[in-house]
């Protein structure tokens, strides 16, 4: 039950925006609060029932903040307060990653779960693009809540909806090759196998 009320939440936060341009064009925004609302009860259950008792705050911030702004929204009849939603996730995540620089990088949490000995090069990696990202999604939810203060309903939807998913995949794949090149530890995969090829490891012990 937690695992498919998790994929709902998560299947939700995609299309949100989706949803919101449907419901707001149609001038349905009590349609689109009510939908807010309902994915706050969706996440909010499986957080109660898998997080520990000191993860709950945390854990609950979001969707206590797609609540106030789905209420804000309905009360004072703007859809804006509704199109808060997208930015304010990649805000939060933005923040976490910046937030872990005081400990253990997320990056380099992410990184031991696939490698746990880490060389001092690559943990210098992970903490650098630990800041990358924060910064980076930071920037993006920025840019969607000036598109939600001052752009056309449809600009954006295509933004949030689309063009901000391409642009995490585009910075993903530029840590992704730049971290292949720079330490050679190549998978089985056929982007690994590629970049083998074009730049391949050093054979120790081989002059």
């Amino acid at each position: 039950m937690k695992t498919v009320l998790g994929v709902v939440s998560a299947l939700f936060i995609v299309a949100s925006p989706w949803v919101l341009y449907w419901t707001l064009s149609q001038q349905r925004l009590d349609v689109a609060a009510a939908a807010l609302i309902g994915w706050v009860i969706v996440r909010t259950i499986p957080v109660v029932l898998s997080a520990r008792r000191d993860q709950r705050r945390a854990a609950l911030q979001l969707p206590a903040i797609a609540l106030v702004f789905a209420v804000l929204g309905w009360i004072s009849n703007d859809g804006t307060w509704l199109m808060v939603l997208p930015s304010a996730t990649q805000g939060a995540f933005g923040i976490a990653f910046l937030r872990s620089l005081a400990g253990v990088p997320l990056i380099e949490h992410f990184a031991r779960m696939v490698k746990p000995e880490l060389s001092p090069g690559e943990l210098a990696h992970c903490r650098a693009w630990t800041r990358v990202w924060g910064i980076y999604l930071l920037v993006l939810a920025a840019i969607g809540l000036g598109l939600a203060r001052w752009a056309p309903l449809a600009v954006w939807t295509g933004y949030v909806g689309a063009v901000s998913y391409v642009l995490v995949g585009v910075l993903f794949a530029v840590e992704y090759v730049i971290r292949k090149i720079r330490f050679r530890d190549y998978g089985r995969n056929p982007l690994d196998w590629l970049l083998g090829k074009l730049f391949p490891a050093a054979r120790s012990g081989l002059s």
